[in-house]
């Protein structure tokens, strides 16, 4: 299973001030770019080699058997 459609479920305090909470935000996406600026191409290389090779068709969005409600 890979581990980018892995979910996890986290319990955020409910007692977070609102600066709180956007300092770790702040905190997290300074990470993300940290970690992407340091480790970008084998990242790249990671994340296409979980992709099917050679399917490049655009899945179906919707089920066009469906009625439609309007």
């Amino acid at each position: 299973m890979s581990t980018l459609y892995r979910r996890i479920t986290l319990q955020l305090p409910d007692h977070w001030t609102p600066e709180q909470a956007l300092a770790v935000y702040d905190l997290l996406s300074d990470l993300v770019d940290a970690i992407w600026n340091r480790y970008e191409l084998p990242l790249i290389e990671q994340l296409s080699g979980e992709l099917e090779p050679g399917n490049t068709a655009q899945r179906d969005l919707f089920d066009f058997d469906d009625s439609i409600p309007f």
